[in-house]
């Protein structure tokens, strides 16, 4: 299923700078709220909804998917947990035409966003997913996590760093996961719904040159 959202959305800015990390100009797509432009995939618009700004995704199926393929990128979104079952996540490069569950994309890597507090045998906030796509060497500092993870309704910032084969998770400004062998250039980038509540905001896709 796929549902257009641009009906709903705010404002979508456009717009040339550079940032401190060094990236040459190049048009960065800031999105706020329900994102304009992207798509509902597997799901409804009742598990992503868009208020003042902050766009909420409560599971249970489906990702929203952007409309163009990024290949080299960073991504920065801020976000909190509502619900101590919260999981999400970010697809990246995603190529696929199929799903490998619940409306998910295959041939896709996935950064984790999950409640690091809550047990599971699944990687926690910043893990690394391959659905459908080659392995490859990763590092993940799970100490680091939960020093940094401040509990329920508190906001904090994720980048996501990708060039060529190589992937950098960043919270709150501190490197936790570094993967290589990263593929499927270019791909799509979408935000999955799974389980509980949690929110997002400011976030800002830029591509790099």
């Amino acid at each position: 299923m796929s549902t257009r959202i641009g009906t709903l959305a705010l404002a979508a800015l456009i717009a040339v700078t550079i940032g401190s990390s060094g990236l040459a100009q190049a048009p960065a797509l800031k999105l706020e709220g329900l994102l304009r432009d992207w798509s509902l995939q597997g799901t409804t618009s009742s598990n992503f909804s868009s208020r003042d700004g902050v766009l909420r995704v409560e599971g249970p199926a489906g990702w929203l998917r952007s409309d163009r393929q990024y290949a080299d990128f960073v991504m920065r979104a801020e976000f909190r947990f509502l619900t101590p079952d919260a999981d999400s996540g970010v697809f990246l490069r995603a190529v696929g035409t199929s799903t490998f569950m619940r409306g998910w994309p295959n041939g896709s890597y996935q950064v984790q966003v999950r409640v690091p507090t809550t047990p599971s045998p699944l990687p926690p906030l910043g893990g690394i997913f391959r659905h459908g796509t080659p392995n490859g060497e990763t590092t993940f500092d799970a100490d680091l996590v939960g020093k940094l993870f401040r509990g329920l309704n508190e906001w904090h910032a994720l980048e996501i760093d990708v060039a060529g084969d190589q992937l950098i998770v960043r919270l709150d400004g501190q490197q936790i996961t570094r993967a290589a062998n990263i593929g499927n250039s270019p791909g799509y980038v979408g935000i999955q719904g799974e389980a509980g509540a949690l929110e997002y905001r400011n976030i800002e896709i830029r591509p790099r040159p």
